[in-house]
C-alpha cells in the first residue's frame, strides 16, 4: 500500500510541475509577442470644430443637354456648422446653407436674359422655392475613407448623399480646411421644372463644390 501511495505521490507531483512550466513557458511567450509584436492601437484625437461661415462656400452648377447646350454657375453661402475630427479625418457633423445668397458667376446673360432674373426664377417655386425653405442642410451619418455619407435636405425633401473629399488640410493658423464634392438628382427634391425649348432637356444633376474652413471650438 505505501508502495503505491508513493507512486501516485510522485506522479501528481511530476503532472504538478510540468503545468506550472507550460504555464510559465505561456506567459513567457505572450510577453514577448506583446514586445516584439505590432504597437499597440492607440486612440485617435477627438476634436471639435466650428465652421467658420464667411471664410467657407459652395460653388454650383447646374446645365442642360439638347439643342442648346450651356450651363450656369455661382456661389452660394454657408450659415452655420460643427465638424468633429478623429486623428486626420472628419467623423461626424452638420452644415447648414442659406438659399437667399445664390449668386451667379458665369457670362451666360445679355440685357433680356440677366443674373438677376436667372436668381429670381431658381428662388421660385419652379426650383428652390426659398421663400418657403429659406435653408438647406447637410448631416453626416457615416465615414468610409474619404466618402461621407450623410441626409441632405432641400426643399423639405431628405435624401441620403455621398461627399467625395479630395483634400483636408491643417492650415498654420489652427484652422481646418475641408473640400469635396456632392451630385445630387434635383428630380428627388420636387425641383422638376422642364425646359421651355422643346429640344433643350435641363440636367437633372446639380455638381456642389463644397468647401468648409472650420475654427476648433
Amino acid at each position: 500500500m505505501k508502495t503505491i501511495m508513493k507512486k501516485n505521490t510522485l506522479i501528481i507531483t511530476a503532472i504538478t510541475v510540468s503545468a506550472a512550466l507550460a504555464s510559465c513557458s505561456s506567459d513567457s511567450t505572450n510577453a514577448e509577442s506583446t514586445q516584439s509584436g505590432a504597437p499597440q492601437e492607440t486612440n485617435a484625437e477627438v476634436a471639435n470644430w466650428t465652421v467658420d461661415a464667411d471664410q467657407s462656400s459652395i460653388r454650383w452648377t447646374g446645365g442642360t443637354a439638347g439643342a442648346a447646350v450651356y450651363s450656369h454657375f455661382g456661389d452660394i453661402k454657408v450659415k452655420s456648422g460643427a465638424l468633429t475630427t478623429e486623428g486626420k479625418g472628419i467623423k461626424t457633423g452638420a452644415f447648414v446653407v442659406d438659399m437667399t445668397t445664390v449668386t451667379p458667376k458665369d457670362k451666360g446673360y445679355n440685357e433680356e436674359n440677366t443674373a438677376a432674373k436667372l436668381v429670381g426664377h431658381l428662388s421660385s417655386a419652379d426650383f428652390f422655392n426659398v421663400e418657403a425653405y429659406p435653408e438647406s442642410s447637410f448631416n453626416i451619418t457615416s465615414v468610409q475613407g474619404n466618402k461621407i455619407m450623410g441626409n441632405l435636405t432641400i426643399r423639405g425633401n431628405t435624401n441620403l448623399e455621398t461627399i467625395s473629399v479630395s483634400n483636408m488640410t491643417m492650415n498654420e493658423d489652427g484652422s481646418m480646411t475641408a473640400t469635396g464634392t456632392l451630385v445630387f438628382d434635383r428630380q428627388k427634391y420636387d425641383v422638376a421644372w422642364e425646359h421651355f425649348l422643346k429640344d433643350t432637356v435641363l440636367s437633372d444633376d446639380i455638381t456642389l463644390e463644397i468647401t468648409l474652413v472650420a475654427k476648433q471650438a
